[in-house]
């Protein structure tokens, strides 16, 4: 409530200026300090801070006198003015802002990790001195940003207990005064961050550590408004600034932060650019480089626990050490059998999907399926006491593997346990590969209450082929409210040959569901109701889907019945289709029934898009038919995007004169891009008279492009003067371009300081090619400190080009070294392309020791390139030799191409153990592209195995591929894909 009651007040009083005509605020204080009737007796400073500034100001008397006053100029009700702002302006002092003072901040709250202990000393602080590193820096500078008045964002990407958590609690001791933390996270960390961004005031860093928890909600809605919540509260200037810090672990980030694959559904789509376009990110290193280490010695001498730590970390991992990992491990590894069932069970629910909290009758049952008898035997009845007992002891003052997790209030629950981070994270790469046993699954359907939980685990099930399983998870699922896995669940009981209940399912989730939607359509019309079928699809349509329309009148369609297929994508088209209009078009257009053709085309036109129509012209173009009477329509309607389309298409088949007919017709019609195209196009053709005409009319409507076209024309004829005055006033309408173009003029005039200045003020506008050049002519001239500085300039605009640009003609020049250095630095810049340029450049040049030199310099990624280029041209050894070598420098997705080489060497075991490191490595589908190397060299009992080794590591698809190597020869292979396996791995009994 806090921050949105002085947004109000402040909303409120603005709206009254307004509403009085936007007096001077000078007019203001002093009508104030003549009327005796009002209380306060404001400056017009303080008057500028109560309309102007997002601050509360102290007085109420001078907020009151203020409204009063500009009621009256607004001919308002004043007292009633007065009445209500001061009502607001006490509900805004009295309102607490989210967050507590930085100062106020214990570190254990904001979940930095406790450290160690040392034995024998007692008066320690609570935290040990920190050690500042590489990306500290970066940190500190993006707070310094924040203080000065920015919104930023800043993600910390690094894996466990790396001091992701420390280091953003070092940074936020850097804030001035005034500022405040917020850590959502009560009742759940999604919904408080959901439910209350909107409140959150200026000076307020947001603080999401374990950003998973936000942005990868198991209800990707909630993850999606959490998100543009995030970015609505850095875009919203009236809350600035506000510092958003996250941590994050690199397996979450990378899913949330990747390019989705084309044609594929882009499911983080708004994390990506919160994440990587909005805000930026700074990875922490696991380890401690050599001069990290140097320094925290000098340093160490305060601190026996940074002591303990450089003395018997392993590999420079000094956090990990300090967090007490060395000895988590240590008690993990000389575990119990019982501790070591119970920490397994936990690994499995964790890494499959279940929330942080496990309950303690939910991993009491599972662990039992991890022992085997004998050990169950021997470890007595009281082993989930003791193995709870053993879990829990902290190791020298850091929590233990399994910690009870504390509630507050006076209500009984059910004791729940929180697996150590680590652990969780080595449970993910060392259990990457199994598929838990019965008692796990068992355990789940029993125990599990929460419906994101059930229904996680039952996504987990059922991409490792357990589909009894995860029916009956799906089933608690929906039995807990969760609606969003009807369609899953339909599908498993329509496979199983359940088909009313699939469809009762089915039905039940057709409201709200398109997959849902289809699915009962398709079993209707299968079942022989089309008449039902059409009736439900018609009703999606209704409701703004057509799909469900045009997939039936597919499916009628390859059953032969073309005219019911006909008549439903016609209606599809009617409900508002536009890819079933322009369907519709080419269908009645290719059968020759140009009639209906054009009355679907213009129908999709009315409605809203011109895509049908598209489609209709250039069919017509295409079989040489006359398509200007459907422009000349369009036009007359006020779509003149197609007439530039066909004027384009006339272009380029060489009919200019019918192109510029047409331009000039949609010119006519109002359309400014059309005079700017015609222009070029008389430019073209050497009439610069009539090109310059045509630009000064589009610039008569507005147009700076056209602007900037005649200055460049001015130019090219040799008037310098008259292209300075055109780019000019291209550049005070805000032209980046136009500025960029002035620069190079004072260039030319000998003012380079100037020049530099203005190209940099124009690529801060988003114009980088002055600087391009500048740095082009630098480097000519051989000022090299001077090119590069002024690359460097370019790429902290966003541009990497110059530090390309700079590496060809350093190569050019024969500087391999130079070369080298400046596109290495574009890569990391994020210019994936540049590196891969000159690797290939030089692989065909004949220098594969400077292309594998560069590779090697680049990483992985490169090698890889490199790599494929060897295997192109014919060299397999050396392919698989650098794949190797990419694989070492940690791109492990290149195993799969070492799977794929060495199979088809005939190393089968080697290809095997290859395989088994790619899927440890998490590229699971290894061993599925194995198993179908194996089936077609006929090796059918490898393939079944890699086939279900693939399936219990949760490839999707493998349970289909295994079904179907088990089709030609076993007369029960359909009930691999219809029962799914047993919890053992073993084909399913019915169910």
């Amino acid at each position: 409530m806090g921050p949105t009651a002085v947004r109000e007040l402040k909303e409120h009083l603005y709206l009254l200026y307004l509403e009085a005509g936007t007096p001077p605020l000078k007019s203001v204080a002093s009508a104030i300090e003549h009327d005796d009737s009002l209380p306060g007796s404001p400056s017009k400073a303080t008057v500028h801070r109560i309309i102007g500034s997002e601050e509360l100001a102290a007085g109420q008397e001078d907020v009151v006198s203020v409204a009063v006053l500009l009621a009256r100029l607004a001919g308002a009700d004043a007292d009633e003015a007065g009445r209500r702002i001061k009502e607001m302006w006490v509900a805004a002092r009295l309102a607490e802002p989210l967050g507590a003072p930085v100062k106020e901040l214990d570190p254990f709250a904001l979940e930095v990790h406790p450290a160690i202990t040392v034995p024998g000393q007692k008066s320690l602080p609570a935290l040990p001195l920190y050690v500042e590193r590489a990306h500290d820096h970066e940190l500190n500078e993006a707070v310094e940003r924040a203080s000065r008045g920015e919104s930023v964002m800043v993600t910390l990407v690094g894996e466990s207990s790396t001091g992701k958590t420390r280091t953003c609690w070092e940074a936020l001791r850097r804030l001035p005064e005034g500022w405040r933390v917020w850590h959502p996270y009560d009742p759940s960390r999604p919904d408080a961050a959901l439910h209350h961004i909107k409140e959150v005031s200026p000076r307020t860093v947001i603080w999401l550590n374990e950003a998973q928890h936000y942005l990868l909600a198991q209800d990707p809605r909630t993850a999606e408004s959490v998100t543009s919540a995030l970015r609505t509260a850095l875009d919203d200037r009236r809350r600035a600034p506000v510092l958003i810090l996250a941590t994050i672990w690199p397996r979450f980030w990378d899913p949330l932060t990747a390019p989705s694959a084309v044609g594929c559904e882009d499911r983080y789509e708004q994390q990506r650019k919160l994440l990587t376009g909005i805000g930026s990110h700074i990875v922490v290193p696991k380890a401690f480089t050599d001069l990290d280490i140097e320094q925290a010695w000098e340093q160490a001498d305060g601190d026996p626990r940074l002591q303990s730590a450089l003395t018997g970390a392993a590999d420079g991992e000094i956090t990990q050490f300090l967090a007490g990992v060395p000895r988590l491990m240590t008690r993990y590894q000389t575990a119990t059998p019982g501790a070591t069932a119970l920490i397994h069970a936990a690994m499995d629910y964790r890494r499959l999907g279940h929330g942080p909290a496990l309950r303690h009758d939910l991993l009491e049952q599972a662990a039992e399926g991890y022992l085997t008898d004998r050990e169950l035997t021997l470890l007595g009845p009281d082993w989930m006491a003791d193995a709870l007992a053993f879990c829990a002891e902290p190791c020298y003052g850091v929590l233990g593997p399994l910690t009870k997790v504390p509630y507050r209030g006076d209500e009984a629950r059910e004791p729940a346990y929180r697996l150590a981070d680590y652990l969780e994270q080595q449970g993910r790469v060392e259990r990457r590969l199994f598929c838990p046993p019965a008692t796990f699954w068992q355990a789940a359907v029993r125990h599990c209450t929460s419906s994101d939980d059930c229904a996680a685990l039952g996504v987990a099930a059922e991409t490792r082929g357990r589909l009894r399983a995860a029916s009956e998870l799906y089933q608690r699922a929906v039995a807990e409210g969760n609606t969003d896995v009807l369609p899953r669940l339909a599908r498993l009981r329509e496979g199983a040959g359940n088909i009313e209940e699939a469809a009762r399912l089915y039905e039940k989730a057709y409201q709200n569901d398109d997959v849902a939607r289809w699915e009962l359509v398709r079993l209707r019309s299968l079942a022989g109701y089309r008449g039902g079928a059409e009736d439900l699809a018609v009703q999606a349509a209704h409701q703004g889907n057509a799909t469900c329309l045009i997939k039936l009148s597919q499916l009628w369609l390859e059953g032969g019945d073309e005219h019911g297929a006909e008549r439903l994508r016609r209606t599809a088209a009617e409900r508002g289709g536009y890819s079933t209009f322009a369907e519709l078009v080419r269908t009645r257009e290719a059968a020759g029934d140009h009639e209906s053709a054009e009355v679907f085309a213009f129908a999709s036109l009315e409605a809203g898009s011109t895509y049908a129509l598209s489609e209709l012209i250039r069919a017509r173009e295409k079989s040489g038919r006359y398509a200007e009477d459907l422009v000349t329509k369009a036009t007359e309607r006020g779509k003149v995007r197609p007439v530039l389309m066909l004027a384009r298409a006339r272009e380029r088949s060489g009919d200019v004169l019918g192109a510029e007919n047409l331009l000039a017709h949609a010119a006519q019609k109002g359309s400014v891009f059309a005079l700017v195209e015609h222009a070029r196009l008389r430019r073209k053709a050497g009439d610069k008279q009539r090109a310059e005409s045509l630009l000064r009319s589009a610039v008569g409507k507005g147009s700076t492009v056209a602007l900037m076209e005649l200055a460049r024309l001015r130019e090219k004829a040799g008037d310098p003067a008259g292209a300075l005055q055109y780019f000019r006033t291209a550049a005070n309408r805000k032209s980046a371009d136009a500025l960029a173009a002035l620069a190079l003029f004072r260039e030319q005039a000998g003012a380079s300081a100037e020049a530099e200045a203005m190209a940099c003020v124009a690529a801060d506008a988003g114009s980088t090619f002055a600087l391009l050049e500048l740095v082009w002519r630098r480097e000519q001239t051989r000022d090299r400190k001077g090119a590069e500085r002024l690359a460097d300039t370019a790429l902290r605009a966003g541009n990497a080009g110059a530090l390309v640009l700079l590496a060809r003609l350093r190569e050019k020049e024969g500087d391999a070294a130079e070369a080298d250095r400046l596109v290495l630095r574009a890569d990391r810049s994020g210019n994936r392309f540049a590196l891969n340029e000159f690797v290939r450049r030089r692989e065909s040049a004949d220098d594969s020791e400077g292309a594998e030199r560069l590779a090697l310099a680049g990483g992985g990624r490169a090698l890889a390139q490199l790599a494929r280029l060897r295997e192109e041209a014919g060299s397999a050894a050396e392919a698989e030799r650098l794949y190797h070598l990419a694989v070492d420098q940690g791109e492990t997705s290149v195993l799969g191409e070492v799977v794929r080489l060495t199979e088809e060497a005939g190393r089968h075991e080697k290809a095997y153990a290859y395989a088994r490191r790619a899927a440890q490595a998490g590229h699971v589908d290894a061993l599925a592209v194995l198993a179908k190397l194996r089936a077609d060299f006929g090796a059918m009992e490898d393939a079944d195995r890699l086939y279900r080794a693939a399936a219990d590591a949760g490839v999707h698809d493998a349970l289909l591929h295994l079904a179907e190597l088990h089709r030609s020869w076993d007369p029960a292979w359909e009930s691999l894909w219809r029962y799914g396996l047993a919890p053992d791995g073993s084909t399913s009994a019915p169910w």
